[in-house]
């Protein structure tokens, strides 16, 4: 299938419902925050294989979890709180060390794998007020968590890792009450890097999506996004 190829300095992007059958939109261009920050509020996520182009995808539907109308499962909410104990925005590098430990596999080197620059610019995103982490501990050892990136009322999910069972379970529910609590109107669940099996997602069509991104961008240009 055909696919826009894009120029090292030239942040634009082509119109989302460009993208494939696959949802692929386009190859290349320079990954910087702009960039990224760009392809969000576009409705286009980047996913590639390092060492290669990157990527960049708008699939039909966008799989989401609507923080206002999710219901928070009572009984596994206890339990889980009960066995960890959750902070957020304690320590980013740590989740971000985390995610990198459960995803790049020697031999293994899918679009899963979170490099080092990537790793730069989640970080310089988070000392701009953009990226966000939940921790999730047991006793005082990391034992899970997420990260992604919020942007006035939307927040995209990147990366969720966990090593005891349950661990990214409870760092999803507790990032969708606090979205929930702050009034945000989306969680984009897109990558599989953020698929959560407890959590139930919904499809929403790319043309509801993008626009929904569009208008987000619009509204609070020039307001500085709540976490």
């Amino acid at each position: 299938m055909p696919y826009f190829e894009l120029k090292k300095d030239d942040t634009n992007f082509p119109p989302a419902y460009f993208a494939d059958i696959e949802g692929l939109l386009a190859v290349g261009g320079t990954m910087s925050i702009e960039r990224l920050l760009l392809a969000y509020n576009s409705g286009i996520f980047y996913w590639h294989y390092p060492l290669k182009h990157i990527k960049w995808w708008s699939p039909d539907p966008r799989i989401v979890v609507k923080p206002e109308s999710f219901h928070i499962p009572k009984s596994r909410w206890e339990f889980l709180n009960k066995k960890f104990t959750v902070t957020v925005d304690t320590d980013f590098e740590q989740i971000l060390r985390g995610c990198q430990k459960a995803y790049n596999i020697d031999g293994q080197m899918d679009n899963r794998w979170l490099t080092e620059r990537m790793v730069r610019i989640f970080s310089e995103l988070n000392a701009m007020g953009y990226a966000h982490s939940v921790e999730v501990w047991n006793g005082g050892e990391l034992v899970g968590g997420l990260f992604g990136v919020a942007v006035g009322k939307l927040f995209f999910g990147e990366y969720l890792f966990s090593v005891d069972e349950g661990a990214d379970e409870l760092a999803a529910l507790y990032l969708i009450t606090k979205l929930k609590n702050k009034k945000y109107r989306l969680l984009d669940m897109q990558k599989q890097t953020f698929f959560s099996p407890g959590i139930d997602y919904d499809e929403m069509p790319r043309l509801e999506y993008v626009d929904i991104c569009k208008e987000n961008a619009h509204k609070h240009k020039d307001v500085q996004t709540e976490f």
